[in-house]
């Protein structure tokens, strides 16, 4: 059976780096894009089982990609995780807003981040799209 893909969009290339070694180590297929335009074009070509993303992109930032995913029917059922280091509530009630099942503060734990992840992916079917709930770290 093939890994599950995962795709992570990060702007800094340091830490997209460690977030697919992360990833593939976790037994999940990464790809990492550097911007949410880009990960937009590629989620709708070849959707991902899931998308972390950084919510401060240039360009397309996190929430705008999220809710474009969810917007398109080959791609509404995705689980996607915003991470941000600008906590405040707001991202909360607008990363819910626009489709995230989950928004984490930067710097998260690996193992935190990975049980979010298994966690939404073992939930998400494809058949239906359900509201999002966003969780909190």
């Amino acid at each position: 059976m093939a890994a599950t893909l995962v795709m992570v969009v990060e702007d800094d290339a340091h830490t997209l780096s460690g977030y697919l070694e992360l990833l593939t180590e976790a037994g999940f297929r990464a790809r990492g894009v550097s911007n949410g335009d880009e990960a937009l074009r590629v989620a709708l070509e070849d959707p991902p089982a899931a998308v972390i993303t950084d919510i401060s992109l240039p360009g397309m930032d996190g929430f705008a990609l999220s809710a474009a995913l969810h917007d398109d029917a080959r791609t509404m059922h995705l689980p996607i995780i915003g991470l941000t280091g600008h906590w405040n509530v707001d991202v909360r009630t607008k990363g819910a807003a626009c489709g995230m099942r989950a928004v984490l503060v930067k710097p998260c734990m690996p193992g935190h981040l990975i049980g979010e992840l298994l966690r939404l992916v073992a939930t998400a079917s494809p058949q239906r799209h359900q509201n999002p709930r966003v969780a909190t770290a």
